[in-house]
């Protein structure tokens, strides 16, 4: 299996941290969405990261490509790490990754504001709209997340909460801590359980209590 993803991606490094906690081998292989060169765009028409190569198919989004590493770990052992639950639990789980992927995508779109709208042209509104979105979302993260306690093996909501608060760090255009200041002692105890985590930090990154 190969990925193509950009090292900053937060929807890349779900996956490769959750590849990680599976004990899975993916090669990781630079893409460059933006390149109209790269071969992104003729695996994935859409031409977004992460896209997951395996043999003659090509898997994208990250919440189907987290649903196709879960199948492969169940078959072979009989049990989930990512979505450890079934019925209306599962689609708990299910519903928490998708408002993370939501809270990710709000948080792009602010970026893509800055990055490619002309500053005279730039809508405060619609930033502002999508902020609230994210705050929202943290103002019930901050209450199902108490304390981290699963150790080596996060599942998937777990694994996206990580990834998508160092990418807000990252970029700089959220400030999730007054919204939800109990992540910042989850996020000292998920990084020191999970091995994977320091390794699939976005280069760059500033330093944090969790963070070298």
């Amino acid at each position: 299996m190969i990925l193509r993803t950009a090292q900053p991606s937060p929807f890349g490094r779900m996956v490769r941290l959750a590849a990680a906690v599976q004990g899975m081998q993916i090669k990781v292989q630079t893409a460059d969405p933006n390149d109209p060169n790269d071969d992104l765009r003729q695996q994935n028409p859409l031409g977004k990261v992460p896209a997951l190569l395996v043999g003659d198919d090509v898997l994208y989004d990250s919440r189907v490509i987290l649903d196709y590493l879960d199948d492969c770990y169940r078959s072979e052992h009989g049990k989930s790490v990512l979505f450890p639950a079934a019925g209306i639990g599962l689609a708990r789980l299910k519903t928490q990754l998708a408002r993370i992927v939501g809270m990710l995508d709000a948080g792009i779109l602010i970026v893509y504001e800055g990055r490619f709208r002309p500053e005279n042209m730039r809508v405060e509104s619609f930033v502002e709209y999508q902020r609230d979105k994210v705050h929202r979302g943290f103002a019930q993260i901050k209450a199902e997340n108490a304390s981290y306690t699963n150790g080596a093996t996060p599942n998937a909501v777990e694994i996206a909460l990580a990834s998508a608060i160092d990418h807000y760090d990252f970029r700089k255009n959220i400030d999730w801590r007054p919204h939800a200041p109990n992540l910042e002692a989850w996020m000292v105890d998920f990084a020191k359980a999970v091995p994977s985590y320091a390794e699939t930090l976005p280069e760059g990154i500033e330093s944090a209590p969790w963070r070298p």
